[in-house]
């Protein structure tokens, strides 16, 4: 096994990577990150001081995670989470602006994220939906497949009953 570090990534003060983890490229650790064992950070993802990454944990591109989060599944690619025992809040707006996606690629992902993790039916069910219709948007790709590949983690999903 190999622990692997992308190129131009920032670790700040007491970061920490467990082993045969891999780090993607234009990573950010800020102070105190903790990463398990085993874990997958795809480029670009951003980490808020004391987040930690629970082992064999994934973390999709230009995802971002909050401050002081205890995540313990899967974060979907651009997407946000807070919280201990992280959930989902949403888009990583703000990321996905500062790295120049245009107005359209957003609203594209906005409208498949809804449709993604709305209420009703299973995850499998909109999976497979917002597949079929969002089949020409290559960032709604990334999340499908994302979603679709093999892992020791679930998903980590929205609460419903929190205001967003």
């Amino acid at each position: 096994m190999i622990t692997r570090i992308g190129d131009n990534c920032a670790f700040l003060a007491s970061s920490h990577v467990g082993h045969d983890s891999i780090i993607g490229d234009h990573v950010v650790f800020s102070n105190n990150v903790m990463l398990a064992g085993h874990c997958k950070v795809d480029d670009y993802a951003i980490f808020g001081g004391g987040a930690a990454l629970h082992q064999f944990g994934r973390v999709g591109k230009h995802a971002f995670i909050g401050g002081m989060s205890a995540v313990e599944n899967d974060v979907i690619p651009y997407g946000l989470v807070v919280g201990n025992r992280a959930v989902l809040m949403g888009l990583n707006l703000v990321g996905l602006k500062r790295r120049g996606f245009s107005r359209d690629r957003i609203h594209a992902m906005r409208e498949a994220y809804s449709a993604l993790f709305a209420e009703v039916g299973t995850l499998r069910d909109r999976l497979e939906r917002v597949a079929d219709r969002f089949a020409e948007e290559p960032e709604v790709m990334e999340i499908v497949d994302f979603i679709r590949a093999e892992s020791d983690r679930a998903i980590c999903m929205p609460r419903h009953d929190r205001a967003a």
